[in-house]
Protein backbone atom coordinates (compact mmCIF):
# COMPACT_ATOMS: atom_id res chain seq x y z
CA UNK A 1 0.00 0.00 0.00
CA UNK A 2 3.01 2.45 0.89
CA UNK A 3 4.40 2.14 -2.84
CA UNK A 4 0.99 2.89 -4.35
CA UNK A 5 1.11 6.38 -2.12
CA UNK A 6 4.51 6.64 -3.09
CA UNK A 7 3.31 6.96 -7.29
CA UNK A 8 0.71 9.75 -6.53
CA UNK A 9 1.59 12.91 -6.86
CA UNK A 10 -1.19 16.02 -7.03
CA UNK A 11 -2.16 15.74 -10.75
CA UNK A 12 -2.80 11.95 -10.27
CA UNK A 13 -4.41 12.21 -7.25
CA UNK A 14 -6.57 14.89 -8.23
CA UNK A 15 -7.65 12.75 -11.09
CA UNK A 16 -8.22 9.81 -9.08
CA UNK A 17 -10.68 11.60 -6.24
CA UNK A 18 -12.74 12.79 -9.62
CA UNK A 19 -13.16 9.24 -10.77
CA UNK A 20 -14.52 8.09 -7.42
CA UNK A 21 -16.60 10.96 -7.37
CA UNK A 22 -17.95 10.62 -11.20
CA UNK A 23 -18.09 6.83 -10.37
CA UNK A 24 -20.19 7.54 -7.28
CA UNK A 25 -22.41 9.89 -9.45
CA UNK A 26 -22.96 6.86 -12.30
CA UNK A 27 -23.34 3.91 -9.41
CA UNK A 28 -26.23 6.51 -8.02
CA UNK A 29 -28.01 6.79 -11.38
CA UNK A 30 -28.01 3.46 -12.59
CA UNK A 31 -28.73 1.71 -9.34
CA UNK A 32 -30.90 4.41 -7.88
CA UNK A 33 -29.03 4.76 -4.28
CA UNK A 34 -28.78 8.34 -4.11
CA UNK A 35 -26.38 7.55 -1.14
CA UNK A 36 -23.54 6.54 -3.49
CA UNK A 37 -22.55 9.94 -4.51
CA UNK A 38 -22.67 11.02 -1.03
CA UNK A 39 -20.32 7.94 -1.18
CA UNK A 40 -18.35 9.16 -3.82
CA UNK A 41 -17.40 12.48 -2.40
CA UNK A 42 -16.54 10.97 1.09
CA UNK A 43 -13.98 8.79 -0.03
CA UNK A 44 -12.18 11.37 -1.99
CA UNK A 45 -12.13 13.28 0.76
CA UNK A 46 -10.65 11.04 2.96
CA UNK A 47 -7.98 10.32 0.31
CA UNK A 48 -6.54 13.63 1.19
CA UNK A 49 -6.91 13.47 5.03
CA UNK A 50 -4.78 9.80 4.40
CA UNK A 51 -2.47 11.25 1.75
CA UNK A 52 -2.02 14.61 1.54
CA UNK A 53 0.26 16.51 -0.80
CA UNK A 54 -0.15 19.96 -2.20
CA UNK A 55 0.77 20.86 -5.95
CA UNK A 56 4.47 21.54 -6.51
CA UNK A 57 3.57 25.08 -7.98
CA UNK A 58 2.21 26.07 -4.39
CA UNK A 59 5.36 24.79 -2.38
CA UNK A 60 6.89 27.74 -2.71
CA UNK A 61 4.34 29.45 -0.50
CA UNK A 62 4.58 27.34 2.21
CA UNK A 63 8.64 28.28 2.06
CA UNK A 64 9.23 24.24 2.70
CA UNK A 65 6.94 23.57 5.53
CA UNK A 66 5.74 20.15 5.47
CA UNK A 67 3.43 20.37 8.40
CA UNK A 68 1.57 23.11 6.90
CA UNK A 69 0.97 21.34 4.20
CA UNK A 70 -0.10 18.18 5.17
CA UNK A 71 -2.52 20.06 7.25
CA UNK A 72 -4.27 22.62 4.46
CA UNK A 73 -4.66 19.51 2.40
CA UNK A 74 -6.56 17.62 5.26
CA UNK A 75 -8.43 20.77 5.77
CA UNK A 76 -9.52 20.42 2.15
CA UNK A 77 -10.17 16.81 2.29
CA UNK A 78 -12.66 17.50 5.54
CA UNK A 79 -13.82 20.12 3.50
CA UNK A 80 -14.65 17.45 0.59
CA UNK A 81 -16.41 15.27 3.25
CA UNK A 82 -18.39 18.25 5.06
CA UNK A 83 -20.06 18.51 1.62
CA UNK A 84 -20.26 14.71 0.73
CA UNK A 85 -22.67 14.55 4.29
CA UNK A 86 -24.35 17.64 4.02
CA UNK A 87 -25.95 17.97 0.33
CA UNK A 88 -28.18 15.51 -0.70
CA UNK A 89 -28.09 14.72 -4.67
CA UNK A 90 -31.42 13.19 -6.31
CA UNK A 91 -31.20 10.80 -8.94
Amino acid sequence: MKKLFDRLNYKRQCWLAVGIVLFGFILARLTGWSIASNVGWVLAGLMFIVHPIVPESAKWRYAGDEKKMARDSRIAGAVVIVVGLITRFGV
